[in-house]
């Protein structure tokens, strides 16, 4: 009986390895449903909207923007490698665009402060039903070379069930004096 027992142990044991292994070796060979593409934005300086926060005043409050400050812009999506890096390069107006853009965010600090930083969701429009949206920590807009990365919110029509990561890139200031930015997209469907 012992025996009998200890025997169906090890083949129960075995046959669970295997199965395990075959999982594996399917999940190694099958990977996820995986997109990259690049795009670069000009803001429009035009669109910029600010609602200033004084918040809990505990000491006289710095000329603003301060850090709970609200803003909203939008700008124009191109096909990556379109805005060149540079200050003054670029137009959001110019053709060729494949997009439209929209950020909505709040200051992290006041305006003064050497590092000034922005907490914004993203919204990319390409053909009315494809969307998707981004969120993450922004800094040094305008300088070129910044690099920041963004989570994927999600998205609709192809990109549908999107999630994955942004890496986003400052290229420096367009014709408006408003930032242009290069996104790398890696998008993994679930």
């Amino acid at each position: 009986m012992f025996r009998k027992v200890t025997l169906s142990i090890v083949v129960g044991a075995a046959t669970l390895l295997a199965a395990l292994h075959a999982g594996a070796s399917r999940a190694q060979a099958d990977p996820p449903d995986q997109v990259t593409f690049v795009v670069d934005v000009a803001v429009n300086h035009a669109t910029f909207a600010i609602i200033p926060s004084n918040g809990l005043v505990l000491q006289p409050e710095a000329l603003g923007p301060n850090r709970g400050t609200t803003f909203i812009v939008d700008g124009k999506v191109f096909p990556g490698g379109t805005l060149p890096k540079g200050s003054g390069m670029g137009d959001p107006n110019q053709s060729g665009s494949i997009g439209d853009w929209s950020c909505k965010g709040f200051f992290t600090s006041d305006l003064g402060t050497a590092d000034i930083g922005f907490d914004t969701t993203q919204r990319f429009e390409f053909d009315g039903d494809d969307q998707i949206w981004t969120e993450g920590l922004e800094a040094g807009l305008g300088k070129m070379g910044v690099i920041t990365h963004r989570t994927i919110l999600g998205g609709t029509g192809r990109f549908s069930g999107a999630r994955g990561e942004v890496i986003q890139e400052a290229l420096g200031t367009n014709i408006g004096g408003t930032p242009n930015i290069r996104l790398t997209f890696n998008i993994r469907k679930h």
